[in-house]
């Protein structure tokens, strides 16, 4: 019996058929494996940013609270911002790998509207808040010391109300789009230009 070129390729495409149905289905499976090992290392670090986020919100509102003469910034002394910004650098900068580079701009970005960071050697981070405002002065509440007090503020570096509100709105967008936190009328992630 004699093969023709037809018979020989039918019977080429028989056998390969079944090996080439068995490979699709290991790289599959693999392929498959690997989006799940992706979703549930994804579905962790949100976790864990969400952990950090309660941790930190507190802090951040607090900062802004102070700064722009709102809530309760008149039971938050300096020394208290100082002592807040101290724990949120550590909360933040040790979790650094964990946020977006976005949002860690928008973090720093934010600090430095509060604070005039390396103003002197060895000592804090001076506050940029305003002393007083049109909403208050802290220069009449009890707790104000002229001798310490004065001292912690970078008078001539104060920012505005305004820039220290922008720099947080900036931080909390950030904290939204690495959370995955939706708005009504805006996608789950946002497109870039």
């Amino acid at each position: 019996m004699s093969w023709t070129t037809l018979q020989i390729a039918t019977v080429a495409v028989d056998a390969i058929t079944p090996l080439t149905v068995a490979g699709l289905g290991v790289l599959y499976a693999r392929t498959s494996r690997r989006i799940e090992q992706v979703q549930w290392a994804n579905q962790t670090v949100v976790i864990r940013r969400m952990e950090i986020f309660t941790r930190v919100a507190p802090d951040l509102n607090r900062l802004l609270c102070f700064a722009t003469f709102v809530g309760g910034w008149k039971e938050i002394r300096p020394q208290d911002a100082i002592a807040i910004k101290r724990q949120l650098d550590e909360t933040m900068y040790a979790n650094r790998v964990l946020f977006s580079e976005p949002l860690f701009i928008a973090y720093q970005a934010f600090m430095a509207a509060m604070f005039a960071m390396y103003a002197t050697t060895d000592g804090d981070a001076h506050l940029r808040a305003p002393v007083r405002s049109q909403w208050g002065d802290r220069r009449n509440l009890k707790w104000w010391h002229r001798r310490t007090m004065t001292g912690l503020f970078s008078v001539d570096q104060a920012n505005t109300l305004e820039n220290i509100q922008a720099a947080y709105d900036r931080l909390t967008d950030c904290f939204r789009d690495d959370l995955y936190v939706t708005r009504q009328a805006h996608p789950l992630l946002p497109s870039k230009p």
